[in-house]
């Protein structure tokens, strides 16, 4: 399984790489951005816990010049075992791009699919989410998520929300740190750091996150790399 993704990695990596897109990962607070036009990213990360290590990949690419597509998903290994978990497809656009002394908005709609939470019932879970970011100064910036997911076995809808800030450490370093509930019974937070392989390139990351409700249980680590590519989509 993970030399497979690493073949994945490897594939994609040698496309070329570039520019100066950002991304929300490791954070679930989202930002107003996307990736470059006709370009795409991979955003692959271990997260591991108490219960389970979640093996995660998301690839996504602008399409045209502002409807990025993200289709993606996890493994998780669990007594030994590993299994299929999570499905993620999701659209994004950007409403207003951000810009110094201008907050950016995005709008984003999606389905997910959690076999966990319905002992392995084939539910989709569709959410809408409206990510702002907003430039405090030219090396802080604060990003806020509200939105709301239609739980569909449960037949009812839930609010999404999310704040987040990211500082700019240095020209390799992001330091980052956030409070989210989506859609759960538990607020949690979370913090760590992005650091440049590759300038604007290859970036790795690592967080520690932890729920305000039951702290230390649901508490996780995580490491992931982060790939932009050159545009060369049609």
């Amino acid at each position: 399984m993970i030399n497979n993704l690493l073949k994945i990695l490897v594939m994609f990596f040698g496309l070329g790489l570039l520019n100066h897109a950002e991304a929300a990962r490791p954070m679930l607070t989202d930002d107003a951005r996307i990736v470059d036009p006709k370009s795409c990213q991979l955003e692959s990360w271990v997260r591991d816990s108490k219960h389970v290590t979640e093996y995660w990949a998301l690839p996504a690419c602008n399409v045209g010049e502002n409807l990025e597509v993200t289709i993606g998903g996890s493994l998780e290994g669990q007594g030994g075992h590993s299994s299929f978990a999570n499905e993620l497809y999701q659209i994004k656009s950007i409403l207003q791009p951000i810009a110094l002394n201008q907050t950016g908005f995005s709008i984003v709609l999606g389905n997910g699919r959690d076999p966990k939470r319905t002992m392995n019932k084939a539910i989709q879970d569709w959410y809408l989410n409206v990510p702002m970011s907003y430039p405090y100064n030219d090396r802080l910036v604060i990003h806020t998520n509200l939105g709301v997911t239609h739980l569909t076995d449960e037949h009812k809808e839930k609010m999404n929300w999310g704040l987040s800030s990211e500082y700019n450490y240095n020209e390799r370093i992001d330091l980052i740190s956030e409070v989210f509930n989506q859609s759960s019974n538990s607020t949690f937070f979370q913090f760590g750091l992005r650091y440049w392989l590759i300038k604007n390139r290859a970036q790795i990351d690592t967080t520690y996150m932890n729920s305000f409700n039951r702290f230390g249980e649901d508490q996780s680590f995580s490491v992931g790399l982060r790939l932009l590519s050159l545009p060369f989509l049609p």
